[in-house]
């Protein structure tokens, strides 16, 4: 009885310390964050998007050009024509020539998706982590975010993984996953900050 009693002690205070860990890195975590990215007004970089899909034998890879403009405006513009465009209000997609276009407001998943771009952008973690569970780590050259939806919330989405580079904590990766399993990763590269963006491309 005795032992038993002092393996759940240890237990809970394994959980206490590991709580108090992670309290203490998301902290380090966001105070890097707003400090690196609160002078960011614009960016314009390159970025990929691999998208796997269960019914298709391999992942679908795509490259193109990425522009953030301060108050929500992002675009991104792929090599082959189609582009995906959101503003605070608006999400507007083309694909094959056919475009759609939809109110933010009007939809959950894409709501959360552009708040949680911008915010990534912009520095805001507390509203990168509304709405879910978060559990940060960090690597010699990464920040990683871990999000889970809270019940009723982005029923789709399993997970969001988003991976921060350390040196100016711009965004290098956000992929999430979805319930059944299929995921679409965004990748960026060679960023170019605060630079003139055409408030006409969005």
């Amino acid at each position: 009885m005795r032992i038993r009693v002092i393996a759940l002690l240890l237990m809970m205070l394994s959980a206490v310390t590991t709580s108090a860990q992670q309290s203490d890195m998301a902290q380090q975590f966001e105070q890097e964050l707003k400090t690196k990215n609160g002078d960011v007004t614009s960016i314009k970089c390159r970025f990929t998007q691999t998208r796997e899909v269960s019914v298709l034998a391999s992942a679908v890879v795509k490259g193109g050009q990425f522009y953030f403009q301060q108050g929500g405006n992002m675009l991104l513009r792929f090599e082959d024509g189609d582009y995906i465009k959101m503003t605070s209000e608006w999400f507007e997609m083309c694909t094959a020539g056919n475009t759609t276009k939809t109110k933010v407001a009007s939809n959950p998943m894409l709501k959360n998706l552009s708040a949680i771009l911008s915010a990534c952008v912009v520095g805001d973690f507390e509203q990168i982590a509304r709405g879910y569970s978060y559990a940060v780590e960090q690597s010699a050259k990464e920040w990683i975010v871990t999000l889970t939806p809270q019940r009723g919330k982005g029923a789709k989405i399993a997970k969001i993984a988003i991976h921060f580079d350390r040196a100016n904590m711009s965004l290098n990766t956000l992929r999430m996953d979805e319930r059944t399993g299929d995921y679409t990763m965004y990748s960026f590269m060679d960023k170019h900050f605060n630079v003139a963006i055409d408030s006409k491309l969005f």
